[in-house]
């Protein structure tokens, strides 16, 4: 068995929007903004990832906050520290920001309960509201 620490992202992982039914996903669902993801990876364990935030247009210019959190002693998740935050116009487009993973640091009140490489929940919240079309995920930087 495999140790789940050391695996880095190889596809993306939806934050916010659609997600089909696939091999990992046995059913189709629709993620909203402030949901926590358990990743089932560490991102602080990879040399980086990117945020990728789009959506097709709005009545305003929408933010996305992405926040991380370290998975606890008790598999819950610590407090969560904002990773990236990345503004997108009203009238739409794609945006993407990437983060290193040995950049990341988790709450010093969460040291006696985890121990690094252990960051893996997310949860992205989209500000003022979300737009129809929204999409928000996580990938791994090309070539690692």
């Amino acid at each position: 068995m495999t140790s789940q620490a050391t695996r880095l992202l190889d596809a993306q992982a939806v934050l916010v929007g659609w997600i089909n039914h696939s091999a990992t996903d046995c059913y189709e669902h629709l993620r909203q903004s402030g949901d926590t993801i358990n990743l089932g990876t560490d991102l602080d364990a990879s040399t980086g990832f990117v945020l990728i935030a789009s959506h097709p247009g709005h009545s305003a210019a929408v933010t996305v906050t992405l926040e991380l959190a370290p998975v606890l002693s008790d598999g819950s998740p610590g407090g969560f520290i904002t990773a990236a935050a990345v503004a997108i116009p009203a009238t739409g487009g794609k945006v993407e920001a990437s983060i290193a993973g040995s950049s990341l640091v988790i709450n010093p009140a969460d040291a006696a309960q985890s121990r690094p490489p252990c960051i893996r929940f997310a949860r992205a919240t989209v500000t003022p509201a979300t737009p129809a079309g929204m999409f928000v995920a996580l990938t791994a930087v090309p070539g690692l």
